[in-house]
């Protein structure tokens, strides 16, 4: 299935249009995947499932995924899945990824593509890494959703400025970033490097402020600016 097929037949709720990922960023996912030969994938968040269709699309295999706010979204990740015909390939949780990644570590699970895009507070985006960082194989890749966030971009950051197992990726979409993992972490218990960065504190800052509060002109013109520049 492509991913023309998969826009066509998956549920965007009028409700909620912000939580999938873009069509762009799906399609991103699909052609990656398939360009790389990734079969071993695992997701941390799920919400309507837009990701996680593309993934199962792009490998025929398995896919895990996990998210403990399947009713918040009225189920409608899940529903997609079976729209697809994919469920029977799908190795849910719904449960936190604090609780399920553990498990699947002790199980002596390995991944070749992780996409992180649960917890988005950079203490909870930090520990999965951690976890993707301990089931990842050599060779494979971890997928960061949402670096329009300080917490994302941080997180970022501190791969860049500590981990010289992993290499940054460059892909033509502003809010991915990815990495590959090309070796054995060899820090001491020593290592420590900063990794503050003033990188998205403005855009972070400005995104907060269009998307809370009341409407305003200002914020329409910051919107007509932003549609001009694209």
């Amino acid at each position: 299935m492509k991913p023309v097929d998969i826009n066509k037949t998956i549920e965007i709720p009028e409700w909620d249009p912000y939580s999938a990922i873009k069509t762009e960023e799906a399609e991103f996912l699909y052609d990656f995947i398939t360009d790389q030969g990734i079969k071993r994938t695992l997701e941390v968040g799920f919400a309507i499932g837009k990701s996680a269709s593309h993934i199962m699309a792009a490998t025929g295999e398995e896919h895990t995924a996990m998210d403990p706010f399947q009713d918040n979204y009225r189920r409608i990740g899940l529903k997609n899945i079976d729209k697809l015909g994919f469920s029977d390939r799908l190795n849910f949780h719904e449960d936190f990824s604090h609780n399920v990644l553990p498990k699947l570590h002790q199980e002596g699970r390995k991944y070749e593509f992780i996409f992180i895009d649960g917890d988005h507070k950079f203490d909870g985006i930090l520990l999965d890494f951690y976890y993707a960082d301990l089931m990842l194989e050599d060779g494979g890749y971890a997928l960061f959703h949402d670096t329009w966030m300080r917490s994302t971009r941080l997180v970022e950051h501190f791969i860049k400025k500590n981990r010289a197992d992993y290499q940054y990726v460059a892909t033509p979409l502003r809010n991915f970033s990815l990495f590959q993992k090309i070796g054995e972490d060899q820090r001491n218990g020593m290592h420590f490097r900063e990794f503050y960065t003033t990188r998205s504190l403005l855009s972070h800052s400005m995104i907060l402020w269009m998307s809370s509060g009341k409407d305003s002109w200002l914020k329409r013109a910051f919107l007509k600016i932003k549609d001009a520049v694209k």
